[in-house]
């Protein structure tokens, strides 16, 4: 699914799940969670739509009219001392985007 083509599915009223998945602090990928199934965002050539940052993909989905979405971090605390290991059945972090606030930013 494309930039365009989220924007198309949010303005019929149907509002997907966002998660941004954050890869080692560097590469940031958006996926698509419908009642249909699972897609990453896509560019029009058909790559992954990959973004710098957690706040330059918030920007772009603010754009397209979303609302919400979660960042999804790899969980480190097992590789820190003093921390406890993270569950094993879900090893990530979540952490809620208000996209309203990016609004008009990009």
């Amino acid at each position: 699914m494309t930039l365009s083509e989220l924007k198309a599915l949010i303005g019929k009223g149907r509002m997907p799940t966002l998660e941004i998945h954050a890869f080692e602090g560097i590469i940031y990928l958006v996926k698509i969670i419908t009642d249909v199934g699972e897609t990453m965002l896509k560019k029009d050539d058909g790559d992954n739509q990959v973004f710098k940052s957690s706040t330059q993909a918030g920007i772009a989905l603010a754009d397209a009219g979303g609302m919400t979405a979660c960042i999804v971090h790899q969980c480190a605390y097992d590789e820190v001392i003093g921390h406890e290991p993270c569950h094993a059945e879900d090893p990530s972090l979540r952490t809620p985007m208000d996209l309203r606030l990016l609004a008009g930013l990009g």
